[in-house]
């Protein structure tokens, strides 16, 4: 077998065997926000996040920013908007186990502003 060939199926068995939950995550639309937890050491509960779908608010979750596209995670006032609740985000809540049992919210697109009463379950509104 060629060193090219046992790479190529050397990491798709890693991906199939680490990410199970990202081929089946289901993708909707989330409110997220900070919940004033100060986070000592990642990842932190420091975060909740309103399901737009099912209005079910889920706490303590982590967010997961790294595959939003460039162009969005670049804005200067995105961080600010994001843990404010202003923006609705596109993504999927998957609980990984890394020692944590804390839910992760993968963010996968920017989908809008969020309206006042969707963002009532923060804190700081």
């Amino acid at each position: 077998m060629s060193r090219r060939r046992f790479a190529l199926l050397a990491t798709a068995a890693s991906l199939i065997a680490v990410l199970p939950s990202l081929a089946v995550a289901e993708s909707s639309s989330y409110v997220y926000c900070s919940n004033g937890i100060a986070c000592v050491m990642a990842p932190c509960p420091s975060g909740d996040a309103l399901d737009l779908a099912t209005g079910t608010i889920i706490r303590g979750v982590v967010i997961d920013t790294t595959r939003l596209p460039p162009l969005d995670r670049a804005a200067v006032d995105f961080p600010d908007k994001l843990y404010a609740g202003k923006i609705i985000v596109r993504g999927s809540i998957q609980h990984r186990d890394e020692g944590h049992n804390l839910p992760w919210l993968v963010a996968t697109s920017v989908e809008r502003a969020a309206k006042d009463d969707e963002r009532e379950h923060c804190s700081g509104h």
